[in-house]
């Protein structure tokens, strides 16, 4: 076969594959010397450059087009002759592709510029992929991290802007009776527009969203305004500037209707495949995020692979025999292996491709013979030992009258980082899932869970977990990590480390944020050394875990192979901020459990006590009836004495476990309205004596009951306040109720309340056993350690004071404790007075 035959197959190899071939002048436009027929893809013939009609600049993106002259004269000018860029082009159409383009420098002798080559491939697809795939994994995530569901949906409509700019997105849901649609999600909705159709009815003919969910079918209108679904809307919608609509049933998998994911466009419209794909997706994403937000298995798709078939200037080619000996290489393979080409020449795929490979390799290009064409995956070996992951793209030729294999291979490592990346992204996306869905494990199965993971996903060699004490001013060690645990030779290991003498892992309780080591061997301050027989750090990250303002543990991560960055930081602080709230919830459940058992028990014992009663009186009266009485008469008056001592404290036992439990469940209820965003507060001006009188008369029989002496100092004419009534009433009635409950029998409370500097000071004193001093500063955390650092953490929801300290600070004031063991105790509440400026200003806007 002659010199001419190859070329010709090469160039029928070029015009049958996806990449075109330009050549360009170093003038102005960049004027085309030559291209590849296959430019044709983009709408232009060869003849539309070759003529001059067209430079290569003209197709360029005019948003682009600064950019790319600036980097071609940059790499012009540093000499750096193999480059790549990528950038937008204009089709003879005027539609938008991304591309992939790998540039060659050509220079004369004298160093002159003689030409570009350049080879450019279509990536418009995988970029558009990338897009939804990122879309989607920021919506995947935030299922996992537990974001509001209004949330969540307002994520997916500003996703789908990104990807279609032209587009307005919106969810709209249907309401309880499944009739109407209601709340329409969307920041580029205008609020006329939503008003207008909150509460449309559902049906066939009512508008693109209606019928969409009516009929459970897509629903297309490509002209709003000569469409008779919109008979009665183009009004509206003329005002909102909406010409086009398309609109998908959010569907769950047991087809459920929930609503609508519907997508405006401001003038006539078709919408595309890709758009119509998009819309789908979305539409599924919501009706994932709304049935109980579960995420999808294997949702996130791998990128589509580019299929790269040729590249004779950038890639490397091999021309070889079909025994697999190389017979011709083209310079890239020369450049990228640091062989010589004398010795490329002479080597088979056994000298250049890993050993575990050799034998597929060699089978592969058996079968191209038979199939004529292979596209697979393998390595080269660098001359230094490096391997360079390949794809490869083969094909049967016949390559000077014989039979040959002609091979171009790219280099995809930067593919396979990515690839890497992702899998790990979705691991932690399934870890978080995982840790959410583990509600009846228990807490070390939740903690070692969480720790193993945690060294797994951040590609960690060790971890450990440990929890703060009640003061911040110790960790306990809770656990290190199986690899930790392999390595570290100590035999007699230390569980408690006080805060300041503890060194550079004891930074982050200290400065209250996480912190990053990535070269542990260098001098730091922070650093107090490790005992010989310590596992030997080279990097180290490590986080404190908040429960509010309050440090409740501290987790570590060491010893990854590269640095940590942002995306481990992140990764580990929502693992362990997720397992924290696991175990909190596994808290309040065993709570919730321990007082039901007791109140159970406590009415079973009341139920007893009532039984034996009742017989013991039925017994006496049968007696009397029959004049059997005995003499012992006085006996049986003692029996019914005791009897009923036991019964009332049944009956107190039954009333104080009822009360416990109605305290842990208003609290959790206020937790949740809390942490839901739903608490709102109506302030009005109020005279605080007045809710002082009833929060006292609300509890008066129980002050009676327990002979507790009350002093009450409320004077007249005190200014008035701006409050909530019935939080701040909620409050009093919380302080004045512990106040009680600790008060013993003939003790005394004192309510005082006095004006102070335009502010309301309420003093609420006990002469009960008082308050510990190392427990004040935490009494008014939700939760917070009686004991060990793992046990009875729910005293804070259980007396109602994390609550008093939210509505107070909600009204701008202060809540403190003074307090001494058996001294008693004072709660102090100061709240500013309504000036007569917010006075006035209230009465002139009536």
């Amino acid at each position: 076969m002659t010199q001419l035959d190859v070329n010709s197959e090469i160039a029928k190899v070029i015009n049958d594959s996806p990449v075109t071939i330009f050549i360009w002048k170093p003038e102005n436009g960049w004027p085309v010397e030559f291209v590849s027929e296959n430019v044709r893809q983009f709408g232009y013939s060869s003849d539309d450059f070759l003529s001059g009609k067209l430079k290569y600049e003209d197709i360029i993106h005019p948003d682009d087009i600064e950019r790319v002259r600036r980097e071609v004269t940059e790499y012009s000018e540093a000499n750096v002759d193999n480059f790549t860029q990528e950038y937008r082009i204009l089709t003879a159409s005027g539609e938008i592709r991304c591309i992939d383009d790998r540039t060659i420098i050509r220079r004369y002798d004298d160093g002159n510029i003689q030409y570009y080559e350049g080879i450019i491939l279509d990536i418009s697809q995988r970029k558009l992929s990338e897009t939804i795939i990122d879309c989607r994994n920021q919506v995947l995530e935030a299922l996992a991290s537990g974001e509001t569901l209004n949330e969540i949906l307002t994520r997916l409509v500003k996703s789908t802007k990104k990807i279609i700019p032209e587009a307005i997105s919106f969810v709209m849901l249907l309401d309880e009776e499944k009739k109407h649609l209601v709340h329409a999600i969307s920041p580029d909705l205008p609020d006329f527009y939503k008003k207008a159709i909150e509460g449309l009815p559902i049906g066939e003919g009512i508008g693109s969203c209606s019928t969409a969910v009516y009929t459970g079918k897509r629903v297309i209108v490509e002209d709003i305004m000569e469409h008779p679904y919109w008979e009665d809307l183009k009004d509206i919608a003329a005002r909102a500037g909406f010409r086009a609509s398309c609109c998908e049933p959010l569907i769950s998998s047991n087809n459920e209707v929930f609503g609508t994911f519907g997508m405006y466009f401001r003038e006539p419209h078709t919408p595309t495949k890709e758009e119509i794909d998009i819309l789908k997706a979305n539409a599924n994403l919501a009706a994932i995020a709304i049935n109980n937000k579960m995420v999808l298995d294997n949702a996130l798709e791998s990128e589509r692979k580019l299929k790269i078939i040729f590249n004779n200037v950038n890639d490397q080619i091999y021309i070889s025999e079909l025994n697999g000996k190389t017979i011709a290489v083209n310079q890239a393979v020369v450049d990228t292996l640091d062989y010589s080409r004398e010795e490329m020449l002479s080597s088979y795929p056994c000298d250049i491709v890993p050993s575990e490979d050799v034998h597929r390799v060699s089978k592969l290009m058996k079968e191209i013979e038979t199939d004529g064409r292979a596209i697979y995956e393998t390595e080269a070996i660098h001359k230094n030992g490096r391997k360079i992951p390949l794809e490869i793209s083969a094909r049967f030729i016949i390559y000077d009258g014989k039979k040959a294999i002609l091979s171009v291979a790219r280099n995809i490592s930067e593919r396979k980082r990515a690839e890497k990346k992702r899998r790990l992204e979705e691991e932690r996306l399934e870890a978080l899932v995982k840790l959410n869905s583990m509600t009846g494990a228990s807490l070390d199965e939740i903690t070692d869970f969480a720790r193993e993971e945690a060294v797994r996903l951040t590609e960690s060699s060790l971890g450990y977990l440990a929890f703060m004490n009640a003061d911040e001013t110790a960790l306990i060690m809770h656990s290190w990590s199986e690899g930790a645990m392999k390595e570290c030779g100590i035999k007699n290991k230390r569980f408690v480390y006080p805060i300041k003498t503890t060194g550079l892992w004891g930074e982050a309780v200290r400065q209250r944020r996480p912190i990053i080591t990535n070269e542990y061997s260098l001098p730091s301050p922070m650093k107090k050394g490790y005992p010989e027989d310590h596992v030997r750090l080279t990097r180290h990250m490590n986080i404190p875990i908040f429960d509010g303002d309050h440090i409740v543990a501290v987790a570590g991560v060491g010893n990854k192979e590269e640095d940590y960055d942002e995306s481990d930081l992140r990764q580990l602080t929502l693992l362990m901020q997720g397992m924290w709230n696991l175990i909190q919830r596994k808290q309040i459940e065993d709570a919730l459990k321990q007082y039901s058992d007791e109140l159970k028990v406590a009415n079973e014992e009341l139920r007893s006590v009532s039984i034996m009663k009742t017989e013991f009186i039925a017994e006496r009266m049968g007696l009397e009836h029959t004049h059997e009485l005995p003499e012992c008469s006085i006996l049986h008056d003692e029996m019914i004495r005791a009897i009923d001592d036991q019964q009332a404290k049944s009956i107190n036992s039954v009333l104080l476990n009822s009360e416990r439990l109605k305290r842990m469940v208003n609290s959790l209820i206020y937790m949740s309205q809390e942490q839901a965003g739903k608490l709102k507060y109506d302030f009005s001006r109020i005279q605080l004596n007045k809710l002082i009188s009833e929060a006292v008369m609300d509890l008066i029989l129980l002050i009676d009951e327990k002979g507790i002496e009350l002093e009450v100092n409320v004077p007249d004419g005190l200014p008035p306040i701006r409050a909530d009534k019935a939080k701040l009433t909620e409050t009093l009635i919380i302080l004045i109720d512990n106040a009680v409950k600790f008060t013993p029998e003939g003790g005394m409370i004192n309510v005082d309340l006095s004006e102070e500097n335009d502010h309301l000071h309420l003093r609420i004193a006990d002469t009960g056993p008082g308050i510990q001093k190392d427990l004040i500063p935490h009494i008014f955390q939700k939760f917070y350690q009686m004991e060990d650092a793992m046990s009875r953490m729910y005293q804070g929801l259980e007396s109602g004071l994390y609550i008093c300290k939210d509505i107070i600070l909600e009204h701008k004031g202060e809540i403190w404790i003074e307090s001494k063991k058996g001294k008693g105790t004072t709660f102090h509440i100061r709240l500013p007075v309504e000036s007569p400026e917010e006075d006035s200003s209230r009465i002139s806007k009536k």
